[in-house]
């Protein structure tokens, strides 16, 4: 059984080695949380077993309800809390399922590139794919059978505080469902603007929060989000997203039309590559470029 967390509605699949938990964006696990720290707590899975420990935070961590002091090992269905969120642990390390040799997983020589992989949990977060780039020495990347480059942990973290923020918005604490997403919203284009493609999952659901957003704060700059993130990746604005982005536009207090127009002129030059259903989503945005003329 490959070990997890569950945090919030979602599992996160743990791999081998050393996993860092707190609010910065270099953790393996980002949770923005004002009561965690920058880096709030190590979880260590070895083929053994599986150690968490507090490194040095100002609100420690807690097992099964008790704060622990010094390396604390975990048992399947044990509660860890850290800051105000909670997480259970589900699963131990077997042979077999997590084969990736130790002395590469805890910082030892990495001339050999893994092969091994885990299957995906059903929801898709954080598999061992996510490590390539952790666990293979600088400069001579995976084998060929390996995936295309994956955004960073923070990015793929996404989906797991989109959870809080849709029940921020839900109550129309529209700022705070901003704040929350913000930084996650943000890695995603930075990478898009170096060159770092995100997968196509990742980046309709970076958009559809974005239009979320611009619908919730009247924000236009959320909408300009959309259709730059979309110019970069070269691809189709999905069509849910573009169904939000009718209500944003309406509700928008100021938009700027020139990455829209820009965006929609490109679809037109090769519309003609275009199948009938991707022909309907670029009528749709047509028709969302006249709605936000209109401002």
């Amino acid at each position: 059984m490959a070990v997890r967390l569950r945090y919030l509605s979602h599992e996160l699949e743990v791999p081998l080695g050393q996993f860092v938990i707190g609010r910065s964006a270099d953790c393996q696990l980002a949770l923005d949380d004002p009561l965690v720290s920058r880096r709030h707590a190590l979880l260590t899975v070895r083929s053994d077993g599986v150690t968490i420990e507090d490194l040095g935070s100002r609100n420690g961590v807690s097992v099964n309800g008790l704060k622990i002091d010094g390396p604390r090992p975990l048992s399947h269905g044990d509660r860890i809390t850290i800051g105000g969120q909670e997480m259970v642990l589900e699963g131990m390390p077997e042979e077999g399922v997590m084969s990736v040799p130790e002395s590469i997983a805890f910082g030892g020589p990495r001339s050999v590139a893994r092969t091994a992989r885990v299957h995906h949990n059903p929801e898709g977060y954080e598999t061992r794919e996510d490590f390539w780039t952790d666990y293979t020495t600088p400069g001579l990347g995976p084998p060929s059978a390996a995936p295309n480059p994956q955004p960073d942990r923070h990015v793929n973290a996404l989906t797991l505080i989109g959870s809080v923020a849709d029940k921020a918005l839900a109550m129309g604490r529209a700022e705070e469902a901003e704040r929350i997403l913000q930084r996650s919203l943000n890695d995603v284009l930075t990478k898009a603007r170096e060159g770092t493609m995100p997968q196509h999952d990742l980046a309709a659901t970076a958009a559809m929060y974005a239009a979320k957003l611009a619908t919730a704060t009247g924000r236009g700059s959320w909408v300009n989000y959309v259709f730059e993130l979309y110019t970069r990746i070269d691809q189709l604005v999905p069509g849910t997203v573009v169904d939000e982005l009718y209500s944003a536009v309406r509700k928008v207090k100021a938009l700027d039309m020139a990455m829209m127009r820009s965006y929609t002129e490109s679809l037109r030059t090769r519309s003609g590559s275009l199948g009938p259903s991707e022909r309907f989503v670029q009528q749709r945005l047509e028709g969302l470029e006249r709605l936000g003329g209109l401002k």
